[in-house]
Protein backbone atom coordinates (compact mmCIF):
# COMPACT_ATOMS: atom_id res chain seq x y z
CA UNK A 1 0.00 0.00 0.00
CA UNK A 2 1.48 3.20 -1.30
CA UNK A 3 0.88 6.35 0.60
CA UNK A 4 0.89 9.32 -1.53
CA UNK A 5 -0.12 12.88 -0.46
CA UNK A 6 -1.37 14.49 -3.22
CA UNK A 7 -3.25 18.05 -1.97
CA UNK A 8 -6.51 16.38 -0.71
CA UNK A 9 -8.74 16.48 2.37
CA UNK A 10 -10.61 13.39 2.19
CA UNK A 11 -13.80 13.25 3.83
CA UNK A 12 -15.04 9.53 5.55
CA UNK A 13 -17.42 7.96 3.78
CA UNK A 14 -20.56 7.14 6.45
CA UNK A 15 -22.60 5.08 4.15
CA UNK A 16 -20.61 1.99 5.53
CA UNK A 17 -19.35 1.57 8.85
CA UNK A 18 -16.09 1.12 8.14
CA UNK A 19 -13.48 4.09 7.03
CA UNK A 20 -12.58 3.81 3.57
CA UNK A 21 -9.43 5.82 2.67
CA UNK A 22 -8.89 4.86 -0.97
CA UNK A 23 -12.39 6.19 -2.25
CA UNK A 24 -11.75 8.75 -4.89
CA UNK A 25 -15.58 9.35 -5.40
CA UNK A 26 -15.77 13.13 -5.81
CA UNK A 27 -18.24 14.35 -3.67
CA UNK A 28 -16.42 12.87 -0.92
CA UNK A 29 -13.60 14.65 -1.79
CA UNK A 30 -12.62 18.82 -0.84
CA UNK A 31 -8.83 19.81 -1.95
CA UNK A 32 -7.06 21.66 0.17
CA UNK A 33 -7.00 24.35 -2.38
CA UNK A 34 -11.01 25.14 -2.52
CA UNK A 35 -11.23 24.66 1.46
CA UNK A 36 -8.40 27.38 1.46
CA UNK A 37 -10.32 29.70 -0.73
CA UNK A 38 -13.43 29.42 1.41
CA UNK A 39 -11.09 30.05 4.77
CA UNK A 40 -10.29 33.42 2.80
CA UNK A 41 -13.33 34.68 1.52
CA UNK A 42 -14.77 34.13 4.88
CA UNK A 43 -12.01 35.96 6.41
CA UNK A 44 -12.37 38.85 4.29
CA UNK A 45 -15.95 38.93 4.28
CA UNK A 46 -15.29 39.68 8.58
CA UNK A 47 -12.51 42.39 7.31
CA UNK A 48 -15.46 44.00 5.55
CA UNK A 49 -18.49 43.40 8.04
CA UNK A 50 -15.97 45.12 11.12
CA UNK A 51 -14.90 47.63 8.96
CA UNK A 52 -18.60 48.48 8.19
CA UNK A 53 -19.96 48.66 11.81
CA UNK A 54 -23.11 47.83 12.70
CA UNK A 55 -24.56 49.38 10.10
CA UNK A 56 -25.95 51.77 12.88
CA UNK A 57 -28.46 54.73 11.25
CA UNK A 58 -26.48 58.12 11.71
CA UNK A 59 -29.44 60.22 12.85
CA UNK A 60 -29.04 63.95 11.03
CA UNK A 61 -30.43 67.23 11.87
CA UNK A 62 -29.31 66.96 15.88
CA UNK A 63 -28.52 70.01 18.17
CA UNK A 64 -27.14 70.29 21.17
CA UNK A 65 -29.42 70.23 24.67
CA UNK A 66 -28.08 69.72 28.42
CA UNK A 67 -29.17 71.21 31.65
CA UNK A 68 -30.05 70.08 34.97
CA UNK A 69 -32.89 68.07 36.65
CA UNK A 70 -33.99 69.05 40.02
CA UNK A 71 -36.30 67.43 42.47
CA UNK A 72 -37.50 69.48 45.48
CA UNK A 73 -35.24 72.22 44.85
CA UNK A 74 -32.06 69.91 44.75
CA UNK A 75 -30.30 68.19 41.86
CA UNK A 76 -31.27 64.73 40.98
CA UNK A 77 -28.59 62.97 40.39
CA UNK A 78 -28.51 59.40 38.58
CA UNK A 79 -31.78 59.95 37.01
CA UNK A 80 -33.45 58.89 33.84
CA UNK A 81 -34.80 61.17 31.58
CA UNK A 82 -36.64 60.80 28.23
CA UNK A 83 -38.06 63.48 26.08
CA UNK A 84 -40.39 61.77 23.64
CA UNK A 85 -41.79 63.88 20.77
CA UNK A 86 -45.43 65.25 20.95
CA UNK A 87 -45.76 64.84 17.35
CA UNK A 88 -44.83 61.36 16.24
CA UNK A 89 -44.05 61.29 12.12
CA UNK A 90 -41.28 58.88 10.53
CA UNK A 91 -38.68 61.45 11.24
CA UNK A 92 -39.06 62.35 15.11
CA UNK A 93 -36.86 60.35 17.39
CA UNK A 94 -36.93 59.84 21.48
CA UNK A 95 -33.79 61.16 23.24
CA UNK A 96 -32.68 60.00 26.61
CA UNK A 97 -30.13 61.23 29.18
CA UNK A 98 -28.80 60.32 32.40
CA UNK A 99 -28.36 62.80 34.85
CA UNK A 100 -24.74 62.69 36.74
CA UNK A 101 -24.05 62.77 40.05
CA UNK A 102 -24.89 66.86 40.04
CA UNK A 103 -27.99 66.09 38.12
CA UNK A 104 -26.90 67.18 34.98
CA UNK A 105 -27.24 65.75 31.74
CA UNK A 106 -26.60 65.75 28.03
CA UNK A 107 -29.34 64.20 25.29
CA UNK A 108 -28.52 61.82 23.39
CA UNK A 109 -30.72 60.18 20.11
CA UNK A 110 -29.91 56.65 19.02
CA UNK A 111 -26.82 57.19 20.86
CA UNK A 112 -25.31 60.50 19.52
CA UNK A 113 -24.93 63.41 21.16
CA UNK A 114 -27.75 66.08 20.54
CA UNK A 115 -31.71 65.70 19.95
CA UNK A 116 -34.30 66.95 17.10
CA UNK A 117 -35.73 70.21 17.47
CA UNK A 118 -39.34 70.09 18.17
CA UNK A 119 -42.14 69.48 21.16
CA UNK A 120 -41.49 67.23 23.54
CA UNK A 121 -43.41 65.04 26.49
CA UNK A 122 -41.13 64.22 29.25
CA UNK A 123 -40.72 61.86 32.02
CA UNK A 124 -38.27 61.16 34.92
CA UNK A 125 -37.32 57.68 36.44
CA UNK A 126 -35.21 57.57 39.41
CA UNK A 127 -34.73 53.90 41.44
CA UNK A 128 -33.00 53.27 44.71
CA UNK A 129 -32.34 50.23 46.24
CA UNK A 130 -35.02 49.15 48.54
CA UNK A 131 -33.77 48.64 51.99
CA UNK A 132 -36.97 48.11 53.99
CA UNK A 133 -40.17 50.61 54.21
CA UNK A 134 -38.05 54.04 55.29
CA UNK A 135 -35.97 53.82 52.33
CA UNK A 136 -37.70 57.07 49.89
CA UNK A 137 -38.21 58.95 53.43
CA UNK A 138 -34.43 58.04 54.26
CA UNK A 139 -33.03 59.13 51.33
CA UNK A 140 -35.13 62.28 51.38
CA UNK A 141 -33.79 63.15 54.56
CA UNK A 142 -29.86 62.65 53.27
CA UNK A 143 -30.62 64.47 50.04
CA UNK A 144 -31.33 67.89 52.59
CA UNK A 145 -27.39 68.12 53.91
CA UNK A 146 -26.26 70.34 50.93
CA UNK A 147 -22.56 68.39 51.03
CA UNK A 148 -24.31 65.32 50.29
CA UNK A 149 -23.29 63.76 47.24
CA UNK A 150 -25.44 60.70 46.06
CA UNK A 151 -23.32 57.63 45.24
CA UNK A 152 -23.83 56.44 41.67
CA UNK A 153 -26.02 53.15 41.59
CA UNK A 154 -25.12 49.67 42.03
CA UNK A 155 -25.52 47.60 39.23
CA UNK A 156 -27.36 44.64 39.46
CA UNK A 157 -29.84 45.37 42.28
CA UNK A 158 -32.77 43.27 42.11
CA UNK A 159 -35.16 45.00 44.42
CA UNK A 160 -35.80 48.93 43.71
CA UNK A 161 -38.21 51.76 44.87
CA UNK A 162 -39.27 54.96 42.55
CA UNK A 163 -37.97 57.47 44.55
CA UNK A 164 -39.96 60.28 43.20
CA UNK A 165 -43.74 60.47 42.62
CA UNK A 166 -45.18 57.71 39.55
CA UNK A 167 -46.85 60.85 37.73
CA UNK A 168 -43.39 61.07 36.66
CA UNK A 169 -42.29 58.10 35.32
CA UNK A 170 -44.58 58.44 31.86
CA UNK A 171 -44.88 61.18 29.60
CA UNK A 172 -48.91 61.01 29.72
CA UNK A 173 -49.15 61.61 33.28
CA UNK A 174 -45.99 63.40 34.10
CA UNK A 175 -47.44 67.26 32.57
CA UNK A 176 -43.42 67.62 31.54
CA UNK A 177 -43.13 69.69 28.37
CA UNK A 178 -40.16 71.77 26.34
CA UNK A 179 -39.50 72.56 23.10
CA UNK A 180 -36.05 72.37 21.13
CA UNK A 181 -35.32 75.36 19.26
CA UNK A 182 -33.74 74.92 15.77
CA UNK A 183 -30.24 76.30 17.27
CA UNK A 184 -30.68 73.50 20.55
CA UNK A 185 -30.41 74.96 23.88
CA UNK A 186 -27.96 74.45 26.74
CA UNK A 187 -29.79 75.61 29.75
CA UNK A 188 -32.39 73.17 30.00
CA UNK A 189 -33.94 73.28 33.63
CA UNK A 190 -36.66 70.43 34.60
CA UNK A 191 -37.87 70.88 37.39
CA UNK A 192 -40.43 67.62 39.31
CA UNK A 193 -42.76 69.75 41.70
Amino acid sequence: MQNSFNSEFRIPNFKNRRLNLKTRNKKNVITINSLLLFLIAVYLCGIIFSLNGCSRVKVRGLVQAEGILLYEDRPLAWAMISFAPENIDSNSRLATALTNGKGQFVLTTLGDKGILPGSYKISVTKYIKDEGKDTVFEWKRKRIDPDYEEPRPEDNILKVVSAIPDKFTTTKNSGLTYTIEANGDRNITIELK
